[in-house]
């Protein structure tokens, strides 16, 4: 059959907000003393209206009665229905290729109108959906045909040219009722059984069977491919052959990875392939498309809490009897359990590390969910995962560790200190290697850099041996004095200072202590770039600039984003732990111990989940992010030496 118009349910054929809908029934139950009633009874009610869903968990027949409960589930459903909904993964390219296609897409649903559009706008323009009908829109809820006769009226269509897909026998009756088509998807908790009993197209396990067979209403020509894809094609070739040139390094073909699944993305969305081709492909690829599904579902909906228990607890901690997952008089779980030689590990991270659970549960998300975890965790879903500050400072302690276990000569070379005449051959060594390159050296640029590092170089040399050891070509000019007065030598604040330290025996120990500690913390170095990164991310996804172009979907404000990157800088240092075995962390780095390329793949990768952008607005925009943080560190640099210049001319000599 050909359909010009295809017309949605929302719950269960869309997207998946059950466990928003539980969780707001569950608290207006719970208050109102009915906490007896099961999560999976709350789901089977998911498509009738409020009053008819309160009437059956609480048996309550008042309107009054039920017109309060359903004032309270609003109340509670406005702070935590949106964020708990989540679109099926095939849902965005089943929506996209019926309009490519040329059909009219609409959606009739119980659920309120904003809370819909509250979900959808995050993912598709607002111009996308050709209607939108909610509960506030008709006066008689489905079954009752009003909000789906009106839909065709609104949009001025026959009747036989419009499908309506839904996930229950309500969407069912509600076809029937209003002399439409209708196919059923078994997404919800009703069963093709059940939807089998009602006149019907088809019967599907997922909306990408809409696809299957369904002529295109207007023709579809084969799309040019963007010049923005033809030059991210080219980059990552270029990165490609950069990684894998000379083949004895060890490439890592990560960017020739890379560049394939762009390479079959772009193909694909742009028809490319053949028809014939592609049906091959899905075929041959079916169980990793369905395996993978399923590990996109669980990548967007994270951990779920337990289901609750209806049945009777005595708490072995107070004695009190309760119904639930924890006691409501002490708070301790049901769940208490004899300790045995497999509780040990958990318990001595525990004792050691002062974690947890929660403490698991974040690093598996880090590494396969870090932007849903990051704009979960900003947006209120926190009872699963740890602090983000607490992660880091845990992950940077547990690298210095595996760092110790694995390249235990690091700490043996540390115990050898340089004699004065090692050190005086290594400054040797290193002056007549650069000017070696000086004499080969045309930048005018370079050779500055050279001549600065030379005397830097001699300066360290004159500190190490009495003038009359010097050789003359070691020696320092009055001209080089005059040409660097600032950048090497010492200027009259540091001179002042360093007098005024030495002179007070107390400030002069402090003043070395903090040297000491601030050489080489990577703690410290990685805490003071996050705020660069932080309002880098910030102005490059929600300057004014951006959003006039790209309306935004979420916003954060900056301490959020520090918390956010705290996050990124902690799956950066997880990845460090796990790849240190095979030497592939750098571990002398003062940061990251990662190339930054990898680093820029994985903000990449983290921004687009966070923003839910796609990947070319994410890789512009994570590339603005990094240019934003440099500019910032040059201005906080220049401001400082600038200060410093100042406050140094105006001292008197």
């Amino acid at each position: 059959m050909h359909y010009t118009t295809y017309l949605f349910d929302f719950d269960y054929t869309l997207a998946d907000s059950s466990r928003g809908i539980v969780l707001c029934f569950r608290h207006v139950l719970e208050r109102n003393g009915h906490a007896d009633v099961t999560d999976d009874a709350i789901r089977r009610t998911i498509g009738k209206t409020l009053e008819e869903s309160f009437s059956i968990l609480t048996g309550e027949t008042d309107p009054a009665r039920l017109a309060d409960f359903k004032q309270q589930y609003r109340k509670e459903a406005d702070v935590h229905m949106t964020p708990n909904t989540r679109l099926f993964p095939e849902t965005l390219d089943v929506l996209r290729r019926l309009k490519e296609r040329g059909a009219k897409v609409g959606i009739i649903s119980t659920k309120y109108r904003f809370r819909i559009h509250d979900t959808m706008d995050q993912h598709l323009p607002a111009d996308f959906l050709d209607i939108v009908v909610g509960g506030e829109d008709v006066t008689r809820a489905k079954p009752d045909p009003e909000g789906l006769l009106h839909a065709i009226t609104e949009l001025g269509v026959e009747k036989t040219d419009v499908l309506y897909i839904g996930d229950s026998t309500v969407d069912a009756e509600t076809a029937l009722a209003a002399g439409v088509d209708f196919a059923g998807v078994t997404h919800g908790v009703t069963t093709a059984d059940e939807l089998a009993c009602y006149p019907h197209c088809r019967i599907m396990t997922s909306l990408e069977e809409l696809l299957e067979n369904v002529p295109a209403t207007k023709p579809q020509p084969r799309r040019r491919i963007a010049i923005r894809q033809i030059l991210l094609l080219l980059l990552l070739l270029w990165l490609s052959w950069a990684e894998s040139i000379p083949l004895d390094d060890e490439p890592t073909f990560i960017f020739f990875t890379l560049f394939l699944l762009c390479l079959w993305s772009v193909a694909r969305r742009r028809r490319i392939l053949p028809a014939v081709a592609e049906a091959w492909l899905k075929e041959w690829l079916h169980p990793v498309i369905i395996r993978w599904r399923a590990f996109h579902i669980r990548q967007i909906r994270g951990k779920v809490p337990a289901p609750l228990s209806a049945e009777h607890c005595t708490c072995r901690n107070c004695g009190h009897s309760f119904t639930g997952n924890f006691c409501p008089r002490c708070g301790q779980s049901r769940g208490i359990y004899r300790f045995r030689l497999k509780h040990a590990p958990g318990n001595i991270l525990r004792s050691l590390f002062r974690v947890d659970g929660k403490f698991g549960h974040t690093l598996l998300a880090l590494l396969y969910r870090p932007g849903h975890l990051m704009r979960g965790f900003m947006q209120g879903r926190r009872a699963a995962y740890s602090m983000p500050l607490q992660t880091l400072f845990l992950l940077i302690a547990f690298y210095l560790l595996a760092v110790q276990l694995v390249i235990p000569q690091l700490q043996d070379e540390k115990k050898k200190p340089q004699t004065k005449t090692e050190r005086v051959a290594a400054i040797r060594e290193l002056i007549a290697e650069y000017e070696a390159e000086l004499q080969e050296e045309t930048d005018s640029m370079m050779i500055s850099v050279n001549n600065i590092s030379i005397i830097a170089l001699k300066r360290n040399l004159a500190e190490l041996l009495p003038p009359d050891s010097l050789r003359e070509d070691e020696k320092v000019s009055e001209e080089v004095m005059r040409k660097y007065p600032n950048l090497i030598f010492k200027g009259k604040l540091t001179r002042r200072l360093d007098t005024y330290i030495s002179e007070i025996p107390f400030l002069n120990r402090v003043w070395e202590l903090l040297k000491r500690w601030g050489h080489g913390n990577r703690t410290l170095h990685v805490i003071a770039i996050l705020p660069l990164f932080a309002v880098g991310t910030y102005w490059s996804f929600q300057s004014r600039w951006q959003l006039r172009r790209h309306p935004q979907r979420v916003s954060f404000n900056l301490m959020e984003h520090f918390f956010i990157q705290a996050y990124v800088a902690g799956q950066i240092m997880l990845l460090s732990i796990l790849l240190l075995p095979f030497g592939l962390a750098d571990n002398e780095s003062e940061f990251f111990a990662l190339p930054w390329s990898v680093i820029f793949l994985l903000f990449w990768w983290d921004l687009r989940q966070l923003y839910l952008c796609s990947w070319w607005t994410s890789l512009w925009r994570t590339l603005w992010m990094f240019f934003y943080a440099l500019l910032l560190l040059a201005a906080i640099l220049s401001l400082g030496y600038g200060l410093y210049l100042a406050a140094d001319t105006l001292l008197p000599a």
